[in-house]
């Protein structure tokens, strides 16, 4: 199981750097390329083309 840390991509089309902070907190990119959400509760993507998201979040593994 992964606990997150921080929950947080970059877009490659126009250079954002988003952070997700909470629960449905959902953050786009100025071009609207990408977009993300979850804070710490889970890692949620939306992406015009999977190619634009550069994977920035922080996680640790937690025993069960």
């Amino acid at each position: 199981m992964k606990k997150i840390i921080r929950n947080m991509a970059q877009c490659k089309n126009c250079g954002d750097i988003l952070e997700s902070k909470s629960r449905c907190d959902a953050k786009r990119c100025s071009c609207g390329s990408i977009m993300i959400d979850g804070g710490k509760f889970y890692l949620k993507r939306n992406c015009k083309k999977p190619e634009y998201l550069i994977e920035l979040s922080e996680c640790t593994e937690v025993g069960e």
